[in-house]
């Protein structure tokens, strides 16, 4: 997936936050470069921003998701919250 890129558009408007939206993905770099380059020749809108994103920086779960949570739940187990102090 290190090799892999997304192009992310940004509409930016004046009173309510940006609108962003995924516009290609899983793409080699020269494919996503390119779309990049048309793209920004084409558009007609100034307010529209357009992004070229490695997929290496987007956050993904572990390997093993459910032993994670059984971790987490392990962890839980062994503090003994039910127990009060006085």
């Amino acid at each position: 997936m290190n090799d892999k890129y997304l192009i992310l558009s940004e509409q930016k408007y004046s009173n309510i936050p940006s609108n962003w939206s995924v516009e290609y993905f899983n793409q080699t770099y020269d494919q996503a470069f390119e779309k990049l380059v048309c793209l920004e020749k084409l558009k007609e809108d100034k307010d529209k921003i357009y992004y070229l994103m490695p997929c290496k920086h987007l956050w993904t779960h572990g390997q093993d998701v459910k032993q994670e949570s059984e971790k987490i739940k392990n962890s839980a187990e062994e503090t003994d919250q039910d127990e009060l102090p006085f």
